[in-house]
């Protein structure tokens, strides 16, 4: 892609297959010579209208990301754009690629249609744990991220939180388990702070933890993207995420949550060394809201109000 001029990537996806990629773009940038990572997971048409303000259509690539290859709104998406780059070449299919679990429609329509390239996600992974599987990796290659450095700190922490860890060492637990106790002591509402350099990545969190926790009349629920206020106005629901990363100017948030911390409001804190740690929290998050979602007896695999969403709006179009 690179070599062939592409100027933009642009994934076209929903939830867990557009926020993994966000972080990426985020957190390092694109490296030099390689293509700008966009995301498009909004149908409304001010949202479609600046994406395609920005990019020239002719040197972008667009991925198709959907784990079911029936994604209503990614399908819209990719009709949408091919019929713009019908009216620039006969065969546009060189400007699209496919990520997708295995026999999906997607994959069957992108060799009609002659796809640059398909990309098969493993069938027994979800959309918001699937960061580090090829709907987070393939856009962190096209970006000019070093995929095997990503690959080698998940693996750390892989291993700190293998089953052969006593329980209070495992980091995947550990939070897991702080996760639970606090909700269970009606602190039920997470709000995440974050140093400037991971703002992409509450977001991801968030889904992460709303669909697999909000069940069953239980559940976390996740604040990302909050404006914080005073510590005397928040009650007792509240508990705090602090994702710190230390090259960052953090003066202003170390005082704030020193501020909350002195109001009696549980803080868990998150030191982040390296911008290649983010994998590694990829891979925390993933196992301590499993964890979590066992302590709370919830099943954190499942999604029936997720999937009695898409199936409304499915039926409404």
């Amino acid at each position: 892609a690179k070599a062939d001029g592409i100027h933009h990537v642009v994934v076209l996806g929903m939830g867990g297959s557009s926020l993994a990629p966000e972080v990426f773009q985020h957190g390092f940038g694109n490296q030099p010579g390689y293509p700008a990572l966009m995301v498009l997971d909004s149908t409304h048409p001010a949202a479609i209208r600046s994406i395609e303000g920005k990019i020239d259509l002719a040197r972008t690539l667009f991925l198709v990301s959907s784990k079911s290859g029936t994604t209503t709104e990614t399908n819209s998406f990719f009709y949408y754009f091919w019929d713009k780059l019908k009216q620039l070449k006969a065969e546009p299919g060189e400007h699209f690629v496919a990520i997708t679990d295995p026999g999906t429609p997607l994959e069957k329509l992108a060799g009609e249609r002659k796809f640059r390239a398909v990309f098969s996600a493993p069938e027994d992974i979800g959309g918001r744990y699937s960061a580090l599987t090829v709907f987070g990796l393939v856009p962190a290659a096209l970006i000019g991220l070093n995929v095997g450095d990503i690959l080698k700190r998940a693996r750390h922490m892989r291993e700190a939180s293998a089953g052969s860890v006593p329980e209070p060492e495992n980091p995947g637990l550990v939070l897991g388990a702080a996760l639970a106790e606090l909700t269970l002591a009606k602190r039920d509402k997470i709000t995440f702070l974050c140093s400037p350099s991971l703002t992409a990545l509450p977001a991801w969190i968030e889904q992460l933890i709303a669909e697999s926790t909000g069940k069953d009349r239980k559940g976390i629920v996740p604040v990302a993207g909050e404006k914080l206020g005073a510590p005397e106005k928040y009650g007792s629901d509240r508990a705090f995420v602090y994702l710190r990363y230390e090259s960052d100017e953090n003066h202003e948030l170390d005082r704030q949550v020193a501020g909350l911390e002195a109001n009696d409001h549980p803080v868990l804190r998150i030191e982040i060394i390296e911008k290649t740690d983010l994998a590694q929290e990829f891979f925390r998050w993933e196992l301590a809201i499993a964890a979590a979602g066992s302590a709370l007896g919830i099943h954190p695999f499942n999604q029936p109000d997720v999937q009695l969403a898409k199936d409304l709006a499915t039926k409404a179009m």
